[in-house]
Protein backbone atom coordinates (compact mmCIF):
# COMPACT_ATOMS: atom_id res chain seq x y z
CA UNK A 1 0.00 0.00 0.00
CA UNK A 2 2.75 2.41 0.94
CA UNK A 3 4.58 1.74 -2.35
CA UNK A 4 1.38 2.61 -4.25
CA UNK A 5 0.96 5.85 -2.31
CA UNK A 6 4.58 6.77 -2.97
CA UNK A 7 4.16 6.11 -6.66
CA UNK A 8 1.10 8.35 -6.74
CA UNK A 9 3.09 11.02 -4.89
CA UNK A 10 5.79 10.80 -7.53
CA UNK A 11 3.23 11.21 -10.32
CA UNK A 12 1.82 14.25 -8.56
CA UNK A 13 5.30 15.73 -8.29
CA UNK A 14 5.85 15.37 -12.02
CA UNK A 15 2.43 16.72 -12.96
CA UNK A 16 3.79 20.26 -13.09
CA UNK A 17 5.71 20.83 -15.20
CA UNK A 18 7.30 17.51 -16.09
CA UNK A 19 4.61 15.14 -17.42
CA UNK A 20 5.96 15.42 -20.95
CA UNK A 21 9.56 14.85 -19.89
CA UNK A 22 11.43 11.58 -20.03
CA UNK A 23 10.88 9.42 -16.96
CA UNK A 24 14.12 8.97 -14.97
CA UNK A 25 15.64 5.56 -14.30
CA UNK A 26 18.39 4.08 -12.13
CA UNK A 27 21.84 2.72 -12.88
CA UNK A 28 24.16 1.38 -10.23
CA UNK A 29 27.87 1.55 -9.49
CA UNK A 30 30.01 -0.62 -7.22
CA UNK A 31 32.77 1.26 -5.42
CA UNK A 32 34.44 -1.76 -3.82
CA UNK A 33 36.46 -2.42 -6.99
CA UNK A 34 37.91 1.12 -7.18
CA UNK A 35 41.50 2.01 -6.42
CA UNK A 36 42.26 2.79 -2.76
CA UNK A 37 45.38 3.98 -1.01
CA UNK A 38 46.35 5.22 2.44
CA UNK A 39 47.01 8.94 2.79
CA UNK A 40 50.61 9.63 3.88
CA UNK A 41 50.97 9.87 7.63
CA UNK A 42 47.24 9.45 8.30
CA UNK A 43 44.99 6.51 9.28
CA UNK A 44 42.73 7.46 6.37
CA UNK A 45 42.17 5.65 3.11
CA UNK A 46 41.16 7.45 -0.08
CA UNK A 47 39.14 5.71 -2.76
CA UNK A 48 38.84 7.22 -6.24
CA UNK A 49 36.33 6.04 -8.85
CA UNK A 50 35.43 7.06 -12.39
CA UNK A 51 31.70 6.37 -12.48
CA UNK A 52 28.82 7.21 -14.84
CA UNK A 53 28.59 10.09 -17.34
CA UNK A 54 32.12 11.43 -16.68
CA UNK A 55 31.53 11.77 -12.93
CA UNK A 56 34.21 10.85 -10.42
CA UNK A 57 33.75 10.19 -6.72
CA UNK A 58 36.25 10.22 -3.88
CA UNK A 59 35.88 8.61 -0.46
CA UNK A 60 37.91 9.33 2.66
CA UNK A 61 37.47 6.46 5.09
CA UNK A 62 38.79 5.83 8.58
CA UNK A 63 37.89 3.58 11.48
CA UNK A 64 35.06 5.85 12.58
CA UNK A 65 33.45 6.92 9.32
CA UNK A 66 33.74 8.03 5.72
CA UNK A 67 33.06 11.13 3.64
CA UNK A 68 32.37 11.56 -0.07
CA UNK A 69 33.24 14.19 -2.69
CA UNK A 70 32.38 14.56 -6.39
CA UNK A 71 34.05 15.91 -9.54
CA UNK A 72 32.79 16.17 -13.11
CA UNK A 73 34.93 15.61 -16.19
CA UNK A 74 38.14 16.60 -14.42
CA UNK A 75 36.70 19.57 -12.49
CA UNK A 76 37.87 20.50 -9.01
CA UNK A 77 36.25 18.14 -6.58
CA UNK A 78 33.65 19.29 -4.09
CA UNK A 79 34.06 19.32 -0.34
CA UNK A 80 33.66 16.00 1.46
CA UNK A 81 30.32 15.19 3.08
CA UNK A 82 29.30 12.83 5.88
CA UNK A 83 25.64 12.65 6.95
CA UNK A 84 24.67 13.45 10.54
CA UNK A 85 24.93 10.38 12.73
CA UNK A 86 25.06 9.45 16.41
CA UNK A 87 26.84 6.07 16.40
CA UNK A 88 30.58 5.61 16.71
CA UNK A 89 31.38 3.73 13.48
CA UNK A 90 30.09 4.15 9.95
CA UNK A 91 30.68 4.24 6.24
CA UNK A 92 29.12 4.52 2.80
CA UNK A 93 27.72 1.35 1.23
CA UNK A 94 29.58 -0.17 -1.72
CA UNK A 95 26.58 0.26 -4.04
CA UNK A 96 25.59 3.72 -5.34
CA UNK A 97 22.32 4.42 -7.16
CA UNK A 98 22.46 7.03 -9.94
CA UNK A 99 19.23 8.66 -11.12
CA UNK A 100 19.51 9.67 -14.75
CA UNK A 101 17.80 10.28 -18.09
CA UNK A 102 19.24 10.02 -21.59
CA UNK A 103 20.83 13.43 -20.97
CA UNK A 104 22.90 12.06 -18.10
CA UNK A 105 22.88 11.64 -14.33
CA UNK A 106 21.22 14.33 -12.18
CA UNK A 107 21.35 12.75 -8.69
CA UNK A 108 22.80 9.94 -6.63
CA UNK A 109 21.28 8.01 -3.73
CA UNK A 110 23.91 6.52 -1.46
CA UNK A 111 23.32 4.57 1.75
CA UNK A 112 25.38 5.43 4.82
CA UNK A 113 25.43 2.77 7.55
CA UNK A 114 26.35 3.66 11.14
CA UNK A 115 26.93 0.97 13.75
CA UNK A 116 28.18 0.48 17.29
CA UNK A 117 27.55 2.36 20.52
CA UNK A 118 26.50 5.99 20.69
CA UNK A 119 29.19 8.66 20.31
CA UNK A 120 28.09 9.82 23.77
CA UNK A 121 28.57 6.39 25.34
CA UNK A 122 30.75 6.05 28.40
CA UNK A 123 34.09 4.68 27.10
CA UNK A 124 34.75 3.09 30.51
CA UNK A 125 31.64 0.93 30.33
CA UNK A 126 28.88 0.77 32.89
CA UNK A 127 25.17 1.59 32.57
CA UNK A 128 25.86 4.57 30.29
CA UNK A 129 28.12 2.70 27.87
CA UNK A 130 25.28 2.12 25.40
CA UNK A 131 24.39 -0.90 23.28
CA UNK A 132 25.48 -1.65 19.74
CA UNK A 133 22.94 -0.24 17.31
CA UNK A 134 22.58 0.45 13.60
CA UNK A 135 21.38 3.51 11.70
CA UNK A 136 20.80 3.74 7.93
CA UNK A 137 20.63 7.06 6.07
CA UNK A 138 20.10 7.60 2.35
CA UNK A 139 22.02 10.63 1.09
CA UNK A 140 20.50 12.31 -1.98
CA UNK A 141 23.14 14.32 -3.85
CA UNK A 142 22.16 16.77 -6.61
CA UNK A 143 24.44 16.79 -9.66
CA UNK A 144 24.86 19.97 -11.69
CA UNK A 145 27.69 19.49 -14.24
CA UNK A 146 27.10 22.91 -15.81
CA UNK A 147 27.87 24.77 -12.59
CA UNK A 148 31.09 26.78 -12.49
CA UNK A 149 31.17 26.87 -8.70
CA UNK A 150 29.89 23.59 -7.27
CA UNK A 151 28.99 20.62 -9.44
CA UNK A 152 27.39 18.52 -6.68
CA UNK A 153 25.98 18.93 -3.18
CA UNK A 154 23.96 16.92 -0.65
CA UNK A 155 20.30 17.81 -1.13
CA UNK A 156 18.33 15.64 1.31
CA UNK A 157 18.93 12.80 3.76
CA UNK A 158 16.29 10.11 4.35
CA UNK A 159 16.43 8.25 7.66
CA UNK A 160 15.99 4.69 6.39
CA UNK A 161 15.96 3.36 9.95
CA UNK A 162 12.63 5.11 10.56
CA UNK A 163 10.95 5.35 7.12
CA UNK A 164 9.55 2.25 5.44
CA UNK A 165 10.29 2.09 1.70
CA UNK A 166 12.95 4.75 2.17
CA UNK A 167 14.47 3.94 -1.23
CA UNK A 168 11.25 4.88 -3.02
CA UNK A 169 10.94 8.03 -0.94
CA UNK A 170 14.53 8.98 -1.82
CA UNK A 171 13.86 8.47 -5.55
CA UNK A 172 10.80 10.71 -5.39
CA UNK A 173 12.79 13.45 -3.67
CA UNK A 174 15.70 13.10 -6.08
CA UNK A 175 13.51 13.14 -9.20
CA UNK A 176 11.46 16.09 -7.97
CA UNK A 177 14.14 18.40 -6.60
CA UNK A 178 17.59 17.46 -7.96
CA UNK A 179 17.22 18.38 -11.67
CA UNK A 180 18.40 21.97 -12.06
CA UNK A 181 19.18 22.41 -8.37
CA UNK A 182 21.69 25.20 -7.75
CA UNK A 183 24.02 24.22 -4.92
CA UNK A 184 24.61 26.57 -2.03
CA UNK A 185 25.75 26.23 1.58
CA UNK A 186 22.40 24.96 2.90
CA UNK A 187 22.53 21.93 5.16
CA UNK A 188 20.47 19.03 3.77
CA UNK A 189 17.18 18.45 5.55
CA UNK A 190 16.93 15.03 7.25
CA UNK A 191 13.56 13.34 6.71
CA UNK A 192 12.53 11.11 9.63
CA UNK A 193 8.83 10.67 8.73
CA UNK A 194 7.16 9.78 5.44
CA UNK A 195 4.64 12.55 6.04
CA UNK A 196 7.45 15.08 5.73
CA UNK A 197 8.27 13.67 2.29
CA UNK A 198 4.62 13.95 1.17
CA UNK A 199 4.31 17.49 2.49
CA UNK A 200 7.51 18.67 0.81
CA UNK A 201 6.61 17.19 -2.59
CA UNK A 202 3.02 18.44 -2.39
CA UNK A 203 4.12 21.96 -1.49
CA UNK A 204 6.49 22.04 -4.45
CA UNK A 205 3.77 20.67 -6.76
CA UNK A 206 1.39 23.43 -5.67
CA UNK A 207 4.11 26.06 -6.09
CA UNK A 208 4.81 24.92 -9.66
CA UNK A 209 1.10 24.96 -10.52
CA UNK A 210 0.80 28.50 -9.15
CA UNK A 211 3.81 29.68 -11.12
CA UNK A 212 2.49 28.12 -14.33
CA UNK A 213 -0.65 30.17 -13.93
CA UNK A 214 1.30 33.36 -13.22
CA UNK A 215 3.70 35.52 -15.17
CA UNK A 216 5.85 34.06 -17.93
CA UNK A 217 8.97 35.00 -16.03
CA UNK A 218 8.06 33.06 -12.89
CA UNK A 219 10.90 31.04 -11.42
CA UNK A 220 10.78 27.26 -11.64
CA UNK A 221 13.95 26.73 -9.62
CA UNK A 222 13.71 23.92 -7.02
CA UNK A 223 13.56 25.12 -3.41
CA UNK A 224 16.55 25.18 -1.11
CA UNK A 225 17.65 21.99 0.59
CA UNK A 226 15.62 22.72 3.70
CA UNK A 227 11.85 22.75 2.96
Amino acid sequence: MLRTVLALGALSAFAAPALAQEEPGSVYFQIDSCASYQLPGEPVWETACLTHDNWSIFLHSSEHGSAIAYAYNGSERTGFYTPPRTLLFGGYHSTMEWRRTSEGAFATIHRYVSEGPSMDADPNGGPDSGLDERQDHLVITALNPDSYERVACPLYVVDASQITDANEAARILADTFAPGHVCDESEPFVFTEIGEVYATVEAYDMEMEAEQGGADGASTQPPKSRP
